[in-house]
C-alpha cells in the first residue's frame, strides 16, 4: 500500500500587477488594498503571517475572545483578502486555541509550515504569575493535530517563566522554537509526534547563558539549508545594564557552530542604549538580512529608538559594504519620546530587501507604519513610493504593523493591527505592488518510491529489503505488530519513523530480531523526496511457529506504576533473573534492563514520553505488555 502524505497544490502564476507603480495599494485586495478584520469584539493582535501554495492567507495572534482572556487565533483569508469561510469556527474563517484553557493569557507568537500541510505554532500561557511555552500543530483546517503532544499541544514544564518566541522546522519535520527560561536564551527541538529530542543539546534543550551578561532572549530563529540554526535577541550587560542585540549560529545538534563570528556568537552595537535583533531573513547569496531597533540616548526618560536593517556574512561578520557603515536605520519620528520600532524584514530572489517599522511619538501619541525597499546593498529604492518609503494612510489613531511577506507574484503582504481608541483592535493585512519580477512557477520532484519485501527467517527474525528509486532523497523503515498498527494507527508510526534519526539513502537488508513467534507483522518503509513529499510503502509477514518461549503465568511479573513517570517498577514472584526491554512503536529497543532481585527498578527519566511495550524475559519464557511513559 502507498499513500501520499502531502497534497502539493499547484498555482499558476499571472504577470499581472507587475506594470503597477512599486510602493501603492493593490486596490484588487481588500477594501483599496487593505483587508480588516476582526477575530473578536476586544483586542486582536497579529505576530504571525504565512501563505500557502494556493495564494491563501494565515495570520496567528492572539484574540481577547471573552472580553478579558486571550486565546491563540488562526485566520484564513482568499487571496483578494476576503475571509475564507470554509476555514475556521462556523464558518467564520477563524479557529481558536488555549493550551491552557484556565490561564489568562494564551498567545501565538509565531508560525512555520511543517510536512503534509501542517502549521506549527509557538507561544506562551501566562497566569500572572508563571509562564509555559507550547508548540501547538494543526491540520489544513486549523484543528488540532491528534498525533502531536497531547491532542496537537506540547507545552513546556512549569517554573522560570518559559516562553516561546519564535519557531522554525528543520529538514526533518522537527520544530525548532527559541525563547527564554529564568531570563536565559532557551532553544529547544521537538520530535515530529511533540516530544523532546534528546539527540539536541541535553533532552532536547539548549540552555546558554553569556559570560557577564545577567538576562538573554531570544526571539527569532531562522534554519539554514543544512540545518544549522540562526538565532537572534537580546542580552543584558551584568555590569551596565543595558540590551545589547546578538546572532548565534548552531550546528544541528545544539551545540554552537564556532566557525560562526566569535565561537558561535556574533555581538555589535550602534548606540549606548538598549539594541535587539528582532527578524532573520536569508539571502539568496548565503548571507543573513537582520532587523530591529536601536535606543538612542537622550536626557529625558522619554523612549526614543530607531529601526535598522543590516546584512550580516555567513562567517558572522558585519558587512559594512552595506548601507552606512554595515546598516541603513530609518527614524520617520525624531526627537526624543519617538520610537521607531521593526519586527519584519524579507528578501526577493534579485536580492532587494522589503521591512516594515512603524513609528510613535509619546508625547503626541501620533503613530504611523511604513514599508521600505532598499536594494542588496541596503541603498533606498526611489522608484518605490517616490523615496524608498511608503507610509500607510490609516485613519486610526494607532498602528503597529507585526509581519511582511513577499509573494511569488512579486506583491507584498504586509500584516500588524489598528487601534481604535476605544479598547478595539482590529488586524488588517495590506498587498503592495513592487518591481519584483514574478518568480516562475517551479516543476515538482517525481515522488519517492520504495520497493519493500520481508521474509520471516524463522520465528523470531524477519529480513526487510527496501530498494529507494532515484527520486527518493531519505527514508527509514520499522516494524509493528499488526495489533500495534491497527491500534496506534498508521500516521502515528509514520511520524516516529520520520523522527528517528536513522535515515537510510541506498538500498538496504535490514534484520528486525526478537520477534514472537506465529505474530503477524507490518513492514513500514517511508520516504521523501526532494520536495519533502513522502511516502509510505508497507508490507506484511507473519513468524512461523516457534519453540522454546512460552508465557509466563498469571502474576509471574507485575509493573507498576503505569503509567509511569520517573520510574518503572518490575516485581518477580520468583527472584529469578530475567532480562526487561523497553520498545518503542517501531519496534527499536530503547532499553536493556537485567532483574536483579524481587524488585527492580528502571528509569525513565532518559525516555521519551509515549506509549512503549515492555518485555520481560526468563529462560524460555516473555511477557510482553503496554507501557505508557509520561
Amino acid at each position: 500500500m502507498k499513500k501520499l502524505f502531502t497534497l502539493v497544490l499547484m498555482c499558476t502564476m499571472m504577470f499581472a500587477g507587475f506594470a503597477q507603480d512599486p510602493g501603492t495599494l493593490d486596490p484588487t485586495f481588500g477594501d483599496g488594498g487593505v483587508a480588516r478584520m476582526q477575530a473578536s469584539e476586544s483586542f486582536d493582535m497579529p505576530f504571525a503571517m504565512l501563505t500557502q501554495e494556493d495564494g491563501k492567507i494565515l495570520t496567528v495572534g492572539k484574540s481577547r475572545l471573552d472580553g478579558m482572556n486571550y486565546a491563540v487565533y488562526i485566520s484564513r483569508q482568499n487571496p483578494d483578502g476576503s475571509m475564507d469561510l470554509s476555514y475556521g469556527v462556523n464558518g467564520t474563517g477563524f479557529n481558536y486555541h488555549k493550551a491552557d484553557p484556565l490561564i489568562y493569557l494564551n498567545e501565538g507568537r509565531d508560525a512555520f509550515w511543517g510536512k503534509d500541510g501542517l502549521l506549527f505554532v509557538a507561544g506562551h500561557t501566562y497566569d500572572y504569575v508563571d509562564s509555559k511555552g507550547f508548540v501547538l500543530c494543526v491540520d489544513e483546517n486549523g484543528y488540532p493535530y491528534p498525533y502531536f503532544g497531547e491532542e496537537g499541544i506540547a507545552i513546556s514544564e512549569a517554573g522560570g517563566g518559559i516562553v516561546y518566541e519564535g519557531i522554525t522546522v528543520d529538514s526533518n519535520g522537527r520544530p525548532i522554537v527559541c525563547g527564554y527560561k529564568n531570563d536565559t536564551l532557551l532553544v529547544r527541538r521537538y520530535n515530529a509526534v511533540g516530544q523532546l529530542d534528546p539527540s539536541f543539546g541535553e533532552g532536547g534543550t539548549v540552555m546558554i547563558p553569556f559570560e557577564n551578561d545577567i538576562y538573554s532572549f531570544g526571539f527569532t530563529i531562522e534554519i539554514l539549508p543544512d540545518n544549522k540554526i540562526l538565532v537572534g535577541g537580546s542580552k543584558m550587560d551584568a555590569v551596565a545594564p543595558i540590551h545589547h542585540p546578538f546572532l548565534l549560529r548552531l550546528k544541528a545538534n545544539g551545540t554552537l557552530d564556532n566557525t560562526f563570528a566569535d565561537n558561535g556568537v556574533l555581538t555589535f552595537s550602534n548606540t549606548e542604549g538598549a539594541e535587539f535583533v528582532l527578524d532573520i531573513a536569508l539571502q539568496p547569496d548565503g548571507n543573513y538580512i537582520i532587523t530591529g531597533h536601536s535606543e538612542i540616548v537622550t536626557e529625558s526618560n522619554l523612549p526614543s529608538n530607531k529601526a535598522y536593517v543590516a546584512r550580516v556574512l555567513s562567517d558572522g561578520t558585519i558587512d559594512e559594504s552595506f548601507g552606512d557603515n554595515g546598516f541603513t536605520f530609518f527614524e520617520s519620528f525624531s526627537g526624543e519620546g519617538c520610537t521607531n520600532n521593526s519586527y519584519g524584514v524579507t528578501v526577493a530572489n534579485d536580492g532587494q530587501i522589503f521591512g516594515t517599522y512603524y513609528a510613535y511619538n509619546h508625547v503626541t501619541y501620533a503613530s504611523r507604519a511604513y514599508v521600505y525597499n532598499v536594494d542588496a546593498n541596503g541603498q533606498l529604492k526611489e522608484n518605490f513610493a517616490g523615496t524608498g518609503i511608503m507610509p500607510f494612510t490609516f485613519s486610526d489613531p494607532e498602528v503597529q504593523t507585526s509581519e511582511i511577506l513577499l509573494q511569488d507574484d512579486g506583491t507584498l503582504l504586509v500584516s500588524g493591527y489598528l487601534f481604535d481608541g476605544d479598547w478595539s483592535t482590529d488586524v488588517f493585512v495590506a498587498k503592495i505592488h513592487t518591481d519584483v519580477a514574478p518568480s516562475d512557477p517551479v516543476d515538482p520532484a517525481e515522488p519517492a518510491e520504495i520497493e519493500l519485501t520481508a521474509v520471516a527467517v524463522d520465528a523470531y527474525n524477519v529480513k526487510a529489503t527496501a530498494t529507494p528509486n532515484e527520486h527518493t532523497v531519505e527514508y527509514h523503515v520499522g516494524i509493528a505488530t499488526k495489533a500495534m498498527y491497527d491500534q496506534v494507527g498508521e500516521d502515528a508510526l509514520v511520524q516516529a519513523l520520520q523522527a528517528d534519526n536513522n535515515p537510510y539513502t541506498g538500498a538496504e537488508e535490514i534484520i528486525f530480531d526478537e520477534l514472537t513467534p506465529e505474530t503477524e507483522y507490518v513492514v513500514i518503509a517511508t520516504g521523501k523526496n526532494a520536495d519533502d513529499v513522502w511516502m509510505v510503502t508497507t508490507t506484511t509477514v507473519t513468524t512461523p511457529e516457534g519453540v522454546g518461549f512460552d508465557e509466563f503465568g498469571v502474576n509471574s511479573f507485575e509493573v507498576y506504576p503505569n503509567p509511569a513517570t520517573s520510574v518503572v517498577y518490575v516485581k518477580s514472584s520468583n527472584n529469578k533473573a530475567a532480562q526487561v526491554s523497553i520498545i518503542d512503536l517501531t519496534g527499536r529497543c530503547v532499553k536493556v534492563v537485567e532483574t536483579t532481585d524481587n524488585v527492580t527498578t528502571i528509569s525513565t527519566d532518559d525516555i521519551n514520553k509515549g506509549v512503549y511495550f515492555i518485555m520481560i524475559q526468563q529462560d524460555d519464557n516473555k511477557v510482553v505488555e503496554k507501557l505508557i511513559v509520561k
